[in-house]
């Protein structure tokens, strides 16, 4: 088994823009990962299962960690790792970057797993931070738990908290609000009780306006080199991620506007406690109070084959069907 020397783990909400982050990070020739998220490494240990734990939530703690449990994901960590190019490791100790969403709720176990563990906490504006929550619900692309014990909605996105049984029969907005607050509270929390030399915070708008400086500072707090690899990638404008859904623009979270607008009260102290951090780190704050947009309401959907030609137009233009879609129709 490989021996680990101050493994990196990067702590976020989920689509916070950790996968950019460790994509990035990854081409660096100081660093090996396992080549992807730690999801199954961890929970196919039967009494880190979440069915084995009740369905209660993605949280362990140093109490879910023992002598035996460390050297078995240990062992399981230093068999998957592989480096930019996908080879194993030739020497030891090995700096690790791992990256999973999950992570939000498990520090104090990673500590107790890695006692001399790095993290990077990475947030994001909050507003394009829970809209893409709630598009990452609607994909039905990131489904963690099918079925899911307890909830009526069946299948479960994403990371499970605390508590997520409150969440039943609550609209997409509360779900997401709620996913994003709780990442972030715990995070918080759980960071506040490690030296402050431990950890270190950036914000996704950072990496991606500034990822040249942004990255090198990561490697200076980290100890590893801004090598050519890594200074190639942040030469310029960084790719989009593996699990990008729709491509990045400005303000796409004001698609949704109303939603976001009505659980704005309701994450107010967690966004208080972010800002304070950032502001602690010398970094811009997130706008804290709501400002409102002129949004346009959304045009219905035209199934031009059932629409007469001469009929008043679904669009709301007040002209008839012919003249809006007569190229189509």
């Amino acid at each position: 088994m490989h021996q680990f020397d101050r493994p990196i783990i990067i702590l976020s909400a989920p689509r916070s823009g950790s996968t950019l982050l460790f994509e990035v990070l990854s081409k660096s020739q100081s660093l090996h990962t396992i080549g992807g998220e730690s999801h199954a490494l961890i929970e196919t240990i039967p009494k880190l299962n979440i069915a084995y734990r009740q369905f209660s939530s993605n949280a362990l703690s140093a109490d879910d960690i023992d002598e035996a449990l460390r050297n078995q994901l240990q062992q399981r960590f230093s068999d998957e790792l592989r480096d930019s190019k996908g080879q194993k490791p030739k020497t030891s100790p090995v700096r690790l970057l791992e990256k999973t969403p999950k992570n939000s709720l498990r520090v104090d176990f990673f500590n107790a797993l890695f006692p001399d563990a790095l993290f990077i906490y990475l947030v994001r504006e909050p507003k394009e931070n829970i809209s893409s929550i709630m598009q990452a619900w609607r994909s039905n692309k990131f489904v963690t738990y099918p079925n899911l014990p307890g909830w009526d909605k069946r299948h479960w996105s994403l990371l499970l908290p605390p508590n997520w049984q409150q969440l039943n029969q609550q609209p997409l907005h509360n779900i997401a609000a709620f996913q994003w607050q709780a990442a972030n509270d715990a995070i918080m929390s759980q960071l506040q009780r490690l030296p402050s030399k431990r950890w270190c915070m950036l914000s996704y708008d950072q990496l991606i306006s500034q990822p040249e400086q942004t990255v090198n500072a990561l490697c200076e707090f980290a100890g590893i080199e801004f090598d050519p690899d890594l200074a190639s990638i942040c030469s310029q404008p960084l790719p989009h991620s593996r699990y990008t859904i729709t491509t990045p623009k400005a303000n796409k979270w004001l698609d949704n506007y109303h939603d976001i607008e009505k659980v704005w009260p309701t994450i107010a102290d967690t966004l208080s406690r972010i800002n304070q951090q950032l502001s602690a780190h010398g970094y811009p704050v997130f706008e804290s109070q709501w400002q409102q947009h002129d949004i346009a309401p959304p045009q219905p959907t035209v199934n031009v084959g059932s629409v007469p030609r001469n009929s008043p137009c679904p669009c709301g233009s007040g002209k008839r069907f012919k003249q809006c879609h007569g190229a189509l129709s």
